[in-house]
Formats: structure tokens, C-alpha cells, sequence
């Protein structure tokens, strides 16, 4: 599963979902160009990595005019091709709130939690 490029990040609230955990991660470095500004990391109880990844990124210059924020999936559920993608592209993710919203909703769709709500569990 491709994921993204972070060397540290820190972990500011915690949903639990399910069977997942939903970590939102700020404050994120990478070695690479990408600038995140927020990512939400899908664990699975009883196991020690994220299966899903949705990341909120800065816009790379070139495309900005169809928003100053970008949102991608990692999910080993996904192929190679589909995994790393851009899926949506607003001014909107730049609003904490807004993103982690978007981005619970994403999971809920994902995992098939459609009986389940998040709540925050660490903040």
C-alpha cells in the first residue's frame, strides 16, 4: 500500500469508530515537496499500522484555482493506481473541522460503518 511521505507528525484527538481508531495527526514534516496540513490514520483494533490515510495537502501552485486544499486516499483497499490519489480539491479543507468531518464520512464509506458514529475519545 502506498502511503504518505511523513518523517514525524503529532497526534492532537483520537476517534474511536468501530473497530477503528482515528487518529488526527498536525504539525506534520515531510521529506518530500508535499506540505500536509492535516491527516486522519484509520487503525484497526489490535493491529500497529493504519490501513487508510486521508491526507489534507496545500494545493501545489500550479492547480490552486481549483482550490488552496487537496485531499487524498491511502487505503490498502485500494489498487496501487487508486491509492495516492487526489479525490476532492477546495478552499474548504482548509477549515480543521470541515476536513475531519469530510474525512469521517470518507471512513464511514470505506470501512462500512454505516451503523456506527465516531466520537472523540483523546483530544
Amino acid at each position: 500500500m502506498q502511503k504518505p511521505n511523513i518523517s514525524t507528525a503529532i497526534p492532537k484527538q483520537r476517534y474511536k469508530f468501530g473497530a477503528y481508531t482515528i487518529v488526527v495527526l498536525e504539525e506534520i514534516e515531510s521529506e518530500t515537496e508535499v506540505e500536509y496540513v492535516y491527516l486522519l490514520a484509520g487503525i484497526k483494533d489490535g493491529h500497529n499500522e493504519p490501513e487508510i490515510y486521508i491526507t489534507c495537502e496545500k494545493a501545489p501552485p500550479d492547480s490552486s484555482e481549483n482550490g488552496s486544499h487537496i485531499i487524498r486516499v491511502f487505503a490498502k483497499q485500494m489498487d496501487e493506481q487508486e491509492s495516492g490519489a487526489v479525490i476532492d480539491q477546495s478552499n474548504s479543507w482548509q477549515d480543521r473541522e470541515a476536513f475531519i468531518s469530510y474525512g469521517l464520512s470518507g471512513f464511514k464509506q470505506m470501512l462500512g460503518l454505516d451503523d456506527e458514529e465516531p466520537y472523540l475519545i483523546a483530544q
